[in-house]
């Protein structure tokens, strides 16, 4: 009886996982992407929900260290499925989507860096009403108040009751002079015209 050889050419021998650019890709590997997966995903979200607790530049690579995941996932998966082990559909699935997460993680307006030149006129188009009326009514209390009258003559426009009436009141005390409520007609375009 003949010895055995047991030569890497050998069918006998344990078939090796596939080897990406010099990596075996075993559990190890996967480990590390998984480590990978919690560690960006989760700084990308802290980012996004929270980005005054970062540094500036942290929050703006939050998602690009979430791409670089997806990169080296999707170069796994693709060598997994190149080698027979793993199935095309769900790898395909699965890296499309990671980069349907990685586009949600985007931030809708640019971080920035310094803070912004005139809060107060940003609250006044803000997304939320109350903070429209709490803008502008403190608005009136500024002593630069009349740089906001434009906005407030928006304001008057404004779907929210109580918006309109705290920039109504807001004008009145500015100018001193009572030019009509939103709903009095002619109103805000007399409004307007004193603040164009």
């Amino acid at each position: 009886m003949g010895r055995t050889n047991l030569s890497s050419a050998m069918e006998t021998q344990a078939e090796q996982p596939p080897r990406l650019g010099g990596i075996q890709a075993g559990p190890a590997l996967a480990g590390v992407l998984y480590a990978l997966l919690v560690g960006s995903a989760a700084l990308a979200l802290w980012a996004r929900e929270s980005p005054l607790a970062l540094p500036a530049r942290v929050a703006k690579a939050a998602p690009w260290v979430f791409l670089a995941f997806i990169v080296c996932f999707a170069a796994y998966r693709l060598a997994l499925v190149r080698a027979g082990k793993y199935s095309a559909f769900k790898a395909f699935f699965q890296i499309g989507a990671a980069c349907l997460f990685f586009v949600l993680l985007l931030p809708a307006k640019s971080y920035r860096t310094a803070p912004p030149e005139d809060p107060l006129a940003e609250l006044m188009m803000d997304s939320n009403p109350h903070v429209r009326a709490l803008a502008a009514e403190v608005a009136r209390s500024r002593p630069d108040g009349h740089k906001y009258g434009s906005l407030l003559v928006r304001a008057m426009k404004d779907p929210d009751p109580e918006v309109r009436e705290q920039a109504h009141r807001s004008l009145v005390v500015l100018t001193g002079t009572d030019l009509g409520a939103p709903d009095t007609e002619g109103a805000i375009q007399k409004w307007g015209e004193r603040y164009p």
